[in-house]
């Protein structure tokens, strides 16, 4: 294709065609379109044509600027692990604990602040996940994490210094705020900056980050078992000051979303934008790179068109309305479903384990296996997802899962009528967690974020990951609460009986799926866009088969009628 010069006039017209079309006229708004139609065209064939080793070639950069961006991700992988295993540490429970004679220490941190402080990340995470549907959209994702990172560098200091637990408290909500952000910023950062072919491996990596952190923080604090100064329970604190350090100046000179510069209408940044996001092969033509980015903005343009054309708006409450309110629904599900197929057991993992029979030592060395666990099934993955949908590897590890939990819960059963060794049931209650764990982390815990990130529309993207995020957190806030009274040899006593819970919601997280998870791998967001607003039955997303212009065109002269 000729790459015609760039003048005034072209600007303002590309400029128009991005605006947003009056309500009463969609006509004027296919209109606008038909110039970028052929350009889209290529955009759309460059993407289906594209395997792996193409993309790593074409776009190296559009990988490491993700990758930067999801390395913050590892901050709350590193404080969710933190908090728990401080509580078991002397000088943690002498400073922020109350005397309790007869125990090992001395000290003992109240439960009413154990319980407290497990809840201050994600009470924070729920107003910063909201925070950043709104500052994403308004200020864009490059702006909003370096005010993330400022903020979560003068409140650490709070956590650092607190005098009394209520400050510490204070200080975990405060920093919570900014790991929301991050959590749900990294995931639409990976997937607007790089092709379909890359979306599910990038998305991976955001989930592999938070299992870095873990392991991080577990190595951090095995360095301290033996220190009783003040020192043991500072440091890991003081170790969060070192992210910003490294990661703020990678973060200054990376790209904007250029999808995010369309929204707002600035097509020449947003093509500068993916011209530093893509790498010309060797032997291409001088305007390879030109004519690259040309087409990827008018794909984006004429995405960002019609989405326009479908919806009033995009505010929170356009995310619940039309086919708007079943991709928010499958976001929210899919991220919720994460906390229900392991239901009051993984939010105290440690805790199950002692309950089933081990010692505290070994409980311990269990949880430490399981970050490992974690690392290496993620990574794993990445070989399931790049040959297999989204929707049956979703509803195998659903069905899976609710297989193992209701092995744990009939072994607890068993326990209980015939009797026997508790460290041996224990033992065998673990190996199955573990079997569990790594069905988790190879089917649902990563595809969840993939999901999430490629089923939101491009307009509503930063608002439905926030509502489904904070749906997560929510659910996180149930089963820790729970946990306690399921669990408890005191309350409940349900030990592994608990598996049979987490298997009945596994269970229903199988069904919700085959009738309502629609298999998106392979689809560009404007092909998506197309399907929801078809209304079609989730099974039939895979085999139907798209004819770009048309299918656009009839859309958009269904909707002229409509309206």
């Amino acid at each position: 294709m000729e790459l015609q010069p760039k003048t005034e006039a072209t600007a303002d017209a590309t400029a128009t065609a991005a605006a947003p079309p009056p309500n009463n006229d969609l006509a004027n708004a296919w209109v606008g379109l038909a110039g970028l139609n052929a350009d889209a065209r290529d955009a759309t064939e460059a993407e289906h044509r594209m395997n792996l080793r193409e993309a790593l070639r074409l776009y190296p950069k559009a990988v490491f600027w993700s990758v930067v961006v999801s390395l913050v991700v590892i901050m709350d992988g590193y404080d969710t692990a933190l908090i728990g295993t401080l509580f078991g540490f002397p000088a943690f429970q002498k400073r922020f604990g109350v005397a309790v004679p007869g125990s090992t220490t001395g000290y003992q941190v109240q439960a009413k602040w154990q319980t407290a402080l497990g809840l201050a990340s994600p009470l924070g995470n729920l107003v910063g996940i909201f925070l950043n549907g709104v500052f994403t959209e308004k200020w864009g994702h490059k702006r909003t994490l370096l005010g993330a990172m400022a903020w979560l560098t003068a409140f650490i200091f709070l956590a650092f210094f607190a005098p009394h637990v209520g400050v510490l408290f204070v200080g975990e909500v405060l920093c919570g705020i900014s790991w929301g952000i991050y959590t749900t910023l990294a995931t639409a950062y990976a997937s607007e900056v790089t092709p379909v072919v890359l979306r599910a491996y990038l998305e991976t990596f955001v989930v592999l980050c938070w299992g870095i952190g873990q392991l991080l923080s577990y190595g951090v604090l095995d360095g301290l078992t033996g220190n009783k100064t003040q020192w043991a329970w500072r440091i890991p604190f003081a170790v969060q000051w070192a992210f910003p350090v490294i990661i703020v100046p990678l973060v200054v000179f990376a790209p904007e979303s250029p999808w995010w510069l369309v929204r707002k209408g600035r097509l020449e940044e947003a093509e500068k934008s993916v011209r530093r996001l893509t790498t010309s092969p060797p032997g291409a033509p001088a305007d390879h790179a030109a004519v690259t980015a040309r087409n990827a903005v008018a794909l984006m343009v004429e995405t960002t068109q019609l989405e326009r054309a479908m919806t009033e708006g995009a505010s929170w409450l356009d995310c619940f309305r039309g086919s708007n309110l079943w991709r928010t629904e499958i976001s929210c599900v899919a991220w919720l479903s994460q906390v229900l197929v392991g239901f009051a057991i993984t939010s105290y993992a440690t805790f199950y384990f002692e309950q089933a029979g081990l010692q505290s030592s070994d409980a311990y060395k269990l949880t430490v296996g399981l970050g490992g666990l974690h690392f290496c099934c993620t990574l794993s993955s990445t070989l399931i997802t790049a040959r297999h949908g989204r929707r049956p590897i979703f509803m195998t590890g659903a069905i899976s899962m609710s297989l193992v939990m209701f092995v744990i819960g009939f072994m607890s059963v068993a326990q209980d009528t015939r009797g026997g060794s508790a460290r041996s049931y224990g033992f065998a209650g673990a190996a199955f967690y573990f079997l569990w764990y790594a069905c988790y982390q190879l089917t649902i815990g990563p595809m969840a974020f993939i999901i999430v990130a490629e089923t939101s529309s491009t307009r509503l993207r930063s608002k439905t990951i926030s509502l489904a995020r904070n749906t997560y957190n929510i659910g996180v806030i149930c089963s820790s609460t729970v946990a306690p009274y399921v669990l408890g040899s005191t309350e409940g006593n349900w030990k592994g009986k608990s598996g049979f819970l987490a298997a009945g919601f596994s269970l229903c997280i199988f069904i919700w799926s085959y009738f309502r998870l629609p298999e998106c791998k392979g689809r560009t967001y404007e092909e998506l866009d197309v399907l929801f607003a078809k209304n079609l039955r989730a099974r039939d997303f895979a085999s139907y088969q798209f004819d770009r212009e048309a299918d656009v065109e009839r859309k958009m002269v269904d909707m002229e009628h409509v309206e």
